[in-house]
């Protein structure tokens, strides 16, 4: 689909928007109604409002098979132990066979490990390491935040937005 087409449909779902907050004089509960009303009526606008609703949905539903997947190669297999006529007996392998290898970890996109090239652990190994500087940025400005923070203040009880600014290029120090 070309751009100008697609720019087309959102236009078309915003007109769409925009008519029933019109008709509702803005009230946002009624043009909700109204246009729920309009998308029962028109198979054009409920596609056009669902399909990046699928799309979403069945990333967010790969995305979460892909970190459980992640999270089962990641964790080290526990040896059980299982009865069996000749005694007690350890499981490992079975255990291991279920819960997966780290040649099974999932690297960004998919690719498992044991599959990978040099190139794709060193890219994997740079978004790693963007995302942990990134959440560490983000630790150490909360931990910055805490401290200005007593019993059951709230922060927006006690600073603005630009302290928390100054704190954000400060806690970037780290």
């Amino acid at each position: 689909m070309n751009a100008q087409a697609k720019t087309r449909e959102i236009d078309y779902v915003a007109e769409a928007a925009r008519r029933a907050l019109d008709d509702a004089q803005g009230d946002v509960r009624e043009a909700t109604r109204m246009m729920q009303e309009a998308v029962k009526q028109s198979r054009r606008l409920r596609d056009l409002l669902t399909e990046p609703l699928i799309a979403n949905a069945c990333y967010d539903a790969i995305r979460a098979q892909v970190h459980l997947d992640r999270r089962n190669a990641w964790k080290a297999p526990v040896e059980k132990l299982v009865p069996s006529k000749s005694g007690v007996t350890g499981s490992y392998r079975v255990v291991q066979l279920a819960a997966g290898t780290l040649l099974m970890f999932p690297l960004p996109g998919g690719k498992k490990l044991g599959e990978a090239t040099r190139e794709d652990i060193a890219t994997a190994a740079s978004f790693y390491e963007s995302q942990s500087a990134d959440m560490a940025h983000k630790a150490r400005w909360l931990r910055l935040v805490s401290q200005h923070l007593e019993g059951d203040n709230t922060v927006g009880d006690v600073m603005t937005d630009k302290r928390l600014r100054e704190l954000q290029e400060e806690a970037s120090r780290g």
